[in-house]
């Protein structure tokens, strides 16, 4: 056990994280069991952490704030017990470049439906003031684009 013990209230501010969190982290044990002090037939005794506990938490606390999911971050903290710093191990950065790779696929994914957003904003986008149903309505399919040929009348003229 560390030289200085926190209970749960004082973890989670320390951490950044709340006390349900810090609970919920150890119940799918993401961190270890804390040991309780004071324990009482009614109460249970206080959850005691320590530096080390401090330190897992806010390692999992900035890797949630990466969009890291939880068995990203349960992979990291297995390649960091006991060998140091993940930094230098060549699983955490497989991880990490995994997680990049998502997240430019999601940044794509959403650029697209800003586009999208941005088609049917736009001024030069034709609306119908006519009365519509669920049924008839076409406000949210996607402009029709000229250049796609989308729109354009079937007859010919000339």
């Amino acid at each position: 056990m560390d030289a200085r013990c926190y209970k749960i209230g004082d973890a989670a501010n320390s951490s950044g994280l709340s006390v349900k969190t810090i609970r919920y982290y150890e119940q799918i044990d993401l961190i270890p069991k804390a040991p309780r002090r004071n324990s009482g037939a009614r109460t249970g005794g206080n959850r005691v952490y320590g530096d080390s506990d401090l330190g897992r938490l806010r390692f999992i606390g900035h890797a949630r704030l990466l969009g890291l999911s939880l068995a990203e971050i349960r992979q990291l903290l297995d390649v960091a017990d006991g060998k140091g710093c993940p930094s230098a191990q060549p699983e955490y950065q497989a991880i990490l470049q995994r997680h990049l790779a998502k997240t430019d696929e999601r940044i794509n994914h959403l650029l697209g439906l800003r586009a999208a957003l941005e088609g049917l904003l736009s001024p030069d986008r034709e609306t119908t003031q006519r009365a519509c149903s669920m049924q008839t309505c076409a406000c949210m399919e996607p402009a029709q684009s000229p250049a796609s040929g989308a729109g354009k009348s079937p007859v010919h003229e000339g």
